[in-house]
């Protein structure tokens, strides 16, 4: 507590002055590795992804509710789309690991293959760490084994209510007021529980961290493993192109002034961004490049470490990163905050454990590729639309899942009628064409989804189809309206399935999206 308050003050008296963190460096455009469907180059990381899939765990970061979304439960136990409402996040992160191990056998020996599993480590917190465990009770573990599941917890700190880090009260309770401390402290506590440990003594090379509601972050797994692979990066980061002060952190190469040879690749906040690049870059700031976007690439925080390196890296520092404290004012000297504010600590923040350079890297991809994450409500997504930039709902969040199979069956061959006409769903308007859950299950990679359309395939803007088993193929498929479940082997089919606007009666996870499903 002594401790978190010292380095409280002097962080507080930093951000009082407007002190920049970043002060002693030079930022460079980064550089890295840029992949799209249907080039050579991602069928062959992914193929080279593939063969590390048996040496790969997840780490799932869920410490938050789903207020924010106007959810009730916690956000990985929210639907990803509404074909299946049972088919929740934690449900599809958990056929992703399960569809890794299948993969992964042929490349185990067979004589372990009976007890190889592909690990999984949920991150909770207070109000998530009972209701997580719950939900995998409820569901047998999703199939991935309840011993074979890690669950850390992060601890909330003090809230601090002036610049002499004072420790807020909440009078009336008798009680401290605590905040998260930021979802850094997953690399403290996956040293501490020895998480890490087991894992590296197990013989996996690669952990993956991903969000609790972007889905499409696992499309990129295969490859940016294969990346990792053959650059024998330490980490590696999921990016995709943004936009010149967008809201979103950037992945910057920074190089130290005093001394050229130490540099650092790390995400830069947007909001600290800009000067940065005005003082030291360029006079014009975060300006665009030869393409419309920024030259610096968004981060989405779905990051690959290797653990050998990873795990030493922990046992020298303990996983404890570096703090940083955003207090909002309430006067112009900056003395008094509008609210309490705490200490915190950003995962991507890691290469400032780093002793040495040249480790860390990036991938990017298109943003429909692998970003579209589920966390602004209804009222809030739309006032993003309105303003022309991403909204970042669950319904955008439920269309970009369906628009990725379409544009990957379509690149694979597979004609798509995709839907031109947009409908209006309280405020945000969506042209939804073929509905289709694709399981992880049913394909890994771009060349695994070509294997499996043979002939001339069509499916129709009405269509909707649900694929769930690794041993299914199609030969010259006409489907028009009408709904195609396929598991198992077994094709059942059913009435279409279309949207339409829901009602404040109808059940919560459709109101967060603004429509319900129609036969």
């Amino acid at each position: 507590m002594k401790q978190y308050l010292e380095r409280g003050r002097g962080l507080l008296e930093a951000s009082m002055k407007g002190v920049n963190p970043f002060d002693k460096y030079k930022p460079e455009v980064p550089t890295g590795v840029f992949l799209k469907p249907g080039e050579e180059s991602l069928d062959k990381y992914e193929t080279l992804g593939l063969q590390e899939l048996s040496k790969t765990g997840f780490v799932l970061i869920a410490g938050g509710l789903g207020e924010r979304l106007g959810y009730s439960g916690i956000k990985i136990d929210l639907p990803v789309c509404t074909l299946e409402n049972d088919y929740c996040y934690l449900k599809y992160y958990a056929q992703y690991a399960l569809a890794c191990r299948e993969r992964a056998l042929p490349f185990v020996p067979e004589a372990e293959r009976a007890s190889f599993y592909v690990p999984f480590c949920i991150m909770t917190s207070d109000d998530t760490k009972d209701r997580t465990v719950a939900l995998l009770e409820k569901n047998n573990y999703f199939g991935l084994g309840k011993d074979r599941v890690d669950i850390i917890k992060q601890e909330n700190v003090p809230a601090l209510i002036d610049n002499s880090a004072k420790i807020a009260v909440d009078v009336e309770k008798n009680k401290v007021i605590t905040k998260p401390h930021g979802h850094g402290d997953v690399h403290n506590l996956l040293f501490d529980s020895g998480v890490a440990k087991k894992w590296k003594d197990m013989g996996k090379e690669w952990m993956v961290f991903i969000q609790d509601t972007n889905a499409l972050a696992l499309k990129a797994v295969p490859s940016i493993i294969g990346v990792s692979k053959e650059n024998n990066w330490q980490m590696n980061t999921v990016c995709v192109p943004r936009m010149p002060g967008e809201s979103m952190g950037a992945i910057c190469k920074l190089v130290d002034e005093t001394d050229p040879s130490k540099e650092i690749v790390i995400n830069v906040e947007y909001n600290q961004l800009d000067s940065l690049l005005k003082e030291k870059w360029n006079k014009e700031g975060d300006i665009k490049n030869d393409i419309g976007y920024s030259h610096f690439p968004g981060n989405t925080n779905t990051l690959v470490f290797k653990i050998p390196e990873y795990y030493e890296n922990l046992t020298k520092t303990g996983g404890v990163i570096p703090e940083f404290v955003n207090p909002k004012y309430a006067n112009d000297e900056k003395t008094v905050f509008k609210s309490p504010t705490r200490l915190e600590c950003m995962m991507q923040d890691y290469p400032k454990l780093l002793s040495s350079t040249g480790e860390v890297g990036f991938t990017m991809y298109e943003t429909w590729y692998c970003f579209s994450p589920a966390k602004n409500n209804i009222t809030d997504a739309a006032k993003c639309v309105a303003k022309g930039i991403p909204s970042y709902g669950a319904a955008e969040a439920e269309y970009n899942f369906y628009n990725w199979t379409n544009k990957m069956l379509s690149t694979a061959g597979v004609n798509i009628d995709f839907a031109t006409e947009k409908t209006d769903y309280n405020g945000m308007a969506f042209a939804f064409g073929p509905k289709i859950l694709m399981d992880p299950m049913f394909a890994l990679t771009y060349q695994e989804i070509k294997t499996k359309f043979s002939g001339t395939n069509k499916i129709s803007k009405d269509a909707s189809m649900v694929l769930k088993d690794s041993n299914l193929f199609f030969e010259n498929l006409d489907l028009a309206a009408g709904t195609l479940v396929c598991e198992s082997g077994m094709k059942s089919p059913a009435p279409a399935i279309n949207f339409e606007k829901c009602s404040d009666s109808d059940a919560e996870v459709y109101r967060i999206r603004g429509y319900k499903p129609a036969k």
